[in-house]
């Protein structure tokens, strides 16, 4: 049945055995992980799955893998003729009132629930009257969903938010950003009638699912606390318990933040109780409403979608700590300090998955089944590995070479050091054409040798986007100097000719997690489901190497690419690293001169 609503005409190897797998297991599990590599084609098994367990929801971390998503849709919908989709994200980013400007989701929500509620948005009142038919034909003429999104406000003068939100209660599959899937909350703006147990959901990027800040957590600057104390001043006149509460947040974070490392601020010292959450939430509220009672005063409609009011960010964030499986820590970014609220416990994770009828994790690199047994306490899962069952491997297009002269290791790290990755660095920039991904265990390690290179190529930053690196890349390449685990080394595809131009992914230093003090309350939150040795193992080992296959999967993303990859540190040699990469080394060279001789070979040979 599942074979009905597959998207092509033709299966790659192994698709069609894994959705036979799944077929099986499915009725057995209410959990099913597929690990897959780049270029098997898991949107399209996904879609096929969810289409036989409609309505199925599948979510995806960021905006831009939504299309890839709609594009396979719409080939299903050619295919089989009454097959009914749509898609949802951030609803700040779709409103047609808020144009270019920034601003919070959460500080959006309520200028838009106000404009609604007075009657005052035309979009809103006009995504009442259009009908699931009209959405659904813009969906099938749209190129993209950037192009959807300004076509239903453009030629139907409607709000797409909503718009989207009314042919999704129709459909059968729907893509949505995490938020949607993660939240009941936000769920059931899509959907305030309807029960997520009702619903299949297709986690892509289940990799994520190992770190619990990566989905549940919620980041506020100082400045904005300080902003927030101002608006309560100005529009109430001062609130004494808000303002020492928010005082008092204040200086505890400017007292443990010392660097880039997350330092835990003590509960107890907050004095943080369901009542004072209740009440600051209360006065965020009443200053929101003020705020646009004067703007719409002036009958100014895009200036009240657009007012941000800083302490509506800032309580929300402060509410997670209504639930005792979140803390607070505190960290500089340059000369600003930051405040994270975050969840601490896996346990989130399984809540949030519980919520479903069924769920598909997908993922090239997805947690083991012994992971999500005892860290998710997730029983019963079924794993259904797509290499087994004939899929294409990308790791016969790679050819490996480990550097024993190299590590990023704490104890190691020196100027000569930093010098030494540089040099190596040089050479693959020096020998190998097209775009040469570089990653690196942290910021401040990236910044130590980058500084020392002559050509430095594009280097990442916290605020960077991929559309950044997308308009600074040539089409002769260059190097592209990333973070592990982040937006670069995880997001990108650039491709041209339908061939990636990642020709190298030079992995400077195995990216284990920094260690800091909320890695420490991980620990302690996994030491009570296992060992301490497997929750080391866990936390360390597993998720270095998940961040290294992400990397490698950004240069091959089909049997017509090749690529050169670099695993920059001597324990890589560790079996308790590779065990979970199963990438086999080819070569090891033992300096400079070796290196370079293999990168010669490689360039010449191979790619």
């Amino acid at each position: 049945m599942a074979e009905e609503f597959f998207p092509y005409e033709s299966f790659r190897p192994g698709q069609r055995e894994v959705l036979r797998r799944i077929r099986e297991e499915i009725g057995l599990s209410r959990l099913l992980v597929l690990r897959a590599p780049t270029g098997f084609g898991k949107t399209a098994v996904a879609i096929a799955t969810g289409m036989m367990r409609s309505p199925a929801i599948h979510s995806v971390r960021t905006r831009n893998e939504i299309t890839p998503v709609l594009r396979d849709l719409k080939r299903l919908s050619k295919r089989v003729r009454g097959v009914r989709y749509s898609f949802i994200h951030s609803a700040h980013a779709m409103c047609p009132l808020l144009s270019s400007e920034r601003i919070d989701p959460e500080d959006f929500w309520l200028n838009c629930q106000i404009l609604r509620e007075s009657g005052r948005c035309s979009y809103y009142k006009k995504s009442l009257l259009v009908s699931e038919e009209d959405v659904e034909e813009i969906l099938s003429v749209s190129e993209n969903h950037v192009d959807a999104v300004k076509r239903i406000s453009r030629d139907l003068g409607s709000c797409p938010f909503f718009s989207l939100a009314k042919l999704a209660r129709g459909s059968q599959y729907v893509v949505a950003t995490y938020p949607y899937v993660f939240s009941k909350d936000l769920f059931s703006t899509i959907y305030p009638e309807e029960d997520p147990g009702e619903f299949f959901a297709v986690i892509d990027e289940a990799h994520m699912l190992t770190d619990p800040s990566s989905i549940f957590s919620s980041e506020i600057s100082t400045s904005k606390i300080e902003a927030s104390i101002h608006e309560i001043r100005e529009y109430l006149g001062g609130d004494p318990f808000s303002e020492a509460l928010l005082n008092r947040l204040l200086r505890l974070a400017e007292e443990k933040a010392v660097d880039d490392r997350l330092r835990k601020i003590d509960r107890s010292l907050l004095s943080i109780d369901t009542d004072s959450i209740e009440h600051l939430i209360n006065i965020a509220l009443e200053v929101k409403r003020r705020a646009l009672d004067r703007i719409l005063s002036r009958g100014s409609i895009g200036e009240a979608a657009s007012k941000r009011i800083s302490l509506v960010k800032v309580s929300l964030a402060i509410a997670l700590l209504e639930d005792p499986r979140f803390e607070v820590f505190a960290y500089r970014n340059g000369m600003s300090t930051w405040i994270k609220v975050t969840a601490i416990d896996h346990s989130v994770v399984s809540e949030a998955l519980s919520m479903y009828r069924a769920s598909l994790l997908m993922s090239g690199t997805p947690p083991t089944l012994e992971y999500i047994e005892r860290i998710l306490g997730i029983q019963g899962a079924s794993y259904v590995d797509a290499l087994e069952l004939g899929s294409w491997s990308p790791y016969s297009n790679i050819a490996t070479v480990l550097t024993s002269g190299l590590s990023s290791r704490y104890s190691e790290r020196s100027p000569n050091m930093y010098d030494l990755y540089s040099k190596y660095i040089e050479v693959i920039d020096r020998f190998i054409n097209g775009v040469k991904l570089v990653i690196y265990p942290s910021y401040e390690f990236m910044r130590n040798v980058v500084d020392r290179l002559q050509n430095q190529g594009f280097v990442e930053n916290r605020g960077t986007t991929i559309e950044d690196l997308v308009r600074s890349i040539g089409k002769d390449g260059g190097l592209v100097h990333a973070v592990a685990g982040g937006k670069l080394s995880e997001g990108i595809e650039l491709v041209t000719n339908n061939r990636s131009m990642i020709k190298c992914v030079f992995v400077a230093g195995v990216p284990y997690p920094q260690k800091d003090e909320y890695v420490d309350e991980i620990f302690k939150s996994m030491r009570k489901r296992v060992s301490e040795d497997e929750a080391w193992d866990y936390i360390y080992n597993m998720t270095a190497s998940m961040k290294v296959l992400q990397a490698i999967g950004r240069a091959v993303r089909g049997e017509d690419d090749r690529a050169l990859v670099v695993l920059g540190d001597r324990r890589f040699m560790s079996k308790d690293i590779r065990k979970y990469m199963g990438l086999r080394i080819g070569r090891i060279a033992r300096n400079l001169k070796e290196f370079e001789s293999l990168v010669k070979l490689v360039a010449s040979d191979f790619l």
